[in-house]
C-alpha cells in the first residue's frame, strides 16, 4: 500500500477518539489483560482537554499563515500511548490551520508499514509523516519532540542515576510547561524545508 492508501483508509481525528473510547470499553469489559484501562483513561482526558485549551500565539498564527500546505499528514499512533495523548491534539489543530488533510492509523494495526518507522530499532509511536499531494514521504517527525528525546537518552544511558520514574515525571513536566511549542515549530520546520523552493 502506498501512503496515500494509509490516509485513505485512516481515521479522522474524530473517528480516532471514538475508536479510542471504543477500545477503553473494550479492555474494561475484557477485565483490563493487559492493564492498559488506566493508560487508554489517562489519554483520553488529555487528548479532549489539549483540544479545549490549545491555542496558538499571535506569533505562531502568523507563522501559520506563511506556512505551505500542499501535503498531507497521516500519524501512526495508539490511544494508550503517552507521548501520543500529548502531540496527536497538537498536529490535529495544526492540519486544521493550515487546511491539510490529516488522518490516524493505530501502530498496531500496521506494523507493516511502522517497519519503515523505527526509532533506533523501536516501534515508537507517534510518528507523523508528511505526504506529497504523490504520495511521497516528505518528511517525518516523532515520536517526541527534541528536548524529549533528550531525556529519554539521559535515561537510557544511566537508568540508576536518572530513573524512569524521573523521567516521567520530567516528560511530563516539559509538555505542560511547553504548551506545544515545540512540537508546532519543529513540525513546521519540517514542513519549511521539504517544501523550499
Amino acid at each position: 500500500m502506498s501512503l496515500l492508501d494509509y490516509i485513505k483508509n485512516g481515521y479522522t481525528y474524530t473517528e480516532y477518539i471514538t475508536e479510542v473510547e471504543d477500545q477503553l470499553e473494550n479492555e474494561i469489559e475484557n477485565d483490563d489483560p493487559k492493564e492498559f484501562v488506566k493508560y487508554y483513561a489517562l489519554g483520553l482526558q488529555r487528548m479532549n482537554r489539549i483540544s479545549k485549551t490549545f491555542k496558538f500565539t499571535p506569533v505562531q498564527e502568523n507563522r501559520l499563515k506563511n506556512t505551505k500546505n500542499n501535503f498531507k499528514l497521516l500519524t501512526i499512533t495508539e490511544g494508550w500511548c503517552g507521548d501520543g495523548s500529548q502531540i496527536v491534539p497538537v498536529v490535529e489543530k495544526i492540519a486544521e490551520a493550515l487546511k491539510v488533510e490529516s488522518k490516524y492509523i493505530l501502530r498496531d494495526q500496521h506494523l507493516d508499514l511502522m517497519e519503515n518507522y523505527k526509532t533506533n530499532g523501536a516501534l515508537s509511536i507517534p510518528i507523523i509523516i508528511g505526504v506529497s499531494e504523490e504520495g511521497e514521504e516528505l518528511f517525518r517527525f516523532g515520536p517526541r519532540p527534541a528536548y524529549g528525546m533528550e531525556l529519554l537518552a539521559k535515561f537510557k544511558k544511566d537508568p540508576d542515576i536518572y530513573t524512569n520514574e524521573e523521567f516521567h515525571d520530567d516528560i511530563q513536566k516539559y509538555y505542560n510547561t511547553n504548551k506545544g511549542e515545540d512540537i508546532l515549530n519543529e513540525l513546521l520546520n519540517l514542513v519549511d524545508e521539504s517544501l523550499a523552493e
